[in-house]
């Protein structure tokens, strides 16, 4: 006989722990091994249950957060343990923090009852997929950190110069018009090349040869740099 997937619930909210045990008696090859109300409570059964995958919430007991605490504790001293959030909070910095510091290998927004039990056979197996409830939101939340790190490295002379030249002017117009040399115009879009070439080194970087302005210019808009 095929042994059960065994499911810890870490939950505060009486009526939806009821619906998630309800739920998951259903299938037949899930097992609840038993819930906790708080980080002490979770903690304590731990010592005397084992478990596969915990259902956290991350709001307990009036505590802002407590469950990103237990996801870091489990991350660092119970690896084995796959962490499937179940929360009501969909902002992205929380959603990404959990995935990524958390350790979480899912994020289920708690309306989504029902593909809790698909999202707990694939934890188990180490297959990796994030719910929709949430993939959108981590996506953006990497789409926008990585480009607020490449304009760390974009300066706002550069932004000028690029800006300038999406107007249409010429590079010899720019740098009278910014009281620069020429050479010191083409000096500032070299830079900007390197940094586009440092950041993605495996793309085919013929087109970004530092005379080739309008590719520069297509890329930087393609990356919100201008």
């Amino acid at each position: 006989m095929e042994q059960k997937v065994r499911i810890f619930i870490c939950e505060d909210d009486p009526v939806f722990t009821g619906l998630l045990i309800a739920r998951l008696a259903r299938e037949s090859d899930l097992e609840v091994a038993g819930t906790a109300v708080n980080q002490e409570t979770l903690l304590a059964a731990m010592e005397i249950v084992a478990f596969d995958v915990l259902l956290l919430d991350l709001n307990l007991s009036d505590r802002q957060m407590e469950g990103l605490n237990i996801a870091l504790e489990l991350r660092g001293n119970h690896p084995s343990v796959k962490v499937i959030v179940l929360s009501s909070m969909e902002e992205e910095e929380v959603v990404a923090d959990t995935l990524s510091f958390g350790g979480a290998v899912n994020y289920i927004t708690k309306q989504f009852l029902d593909d809790i039990p698909e999202a707990i056979r694939s934890a188990h197996l180490g297959l990796t997929g994030i719910h929709h409830s949430s993939a959108r939101k981590v996506l953006n939340r990497l789409s926008s950190q990585q480009a607020l790190e490449l304009k760390k490295k974009i300066t706002p002379k550069q932004i000028q110069i690029l800006k300038l030249q999406d107007a249409g002017y010429s590079r010899k117009e720019i740098a009278d018009m910014l009281y620069y040399s020429e050479y010191t115009i083409n000096n500032e879009l070299c830079k900007v090349s390197s940094v586009l070439k440092g950041k993605f080194p495996y793309l085919e970087w013929l087109r970004l040869k530092k005379h080739n302005s309008k590719e520069i210019l297509q890329l930087a808009k393609q990356l919100h740099i201008i």
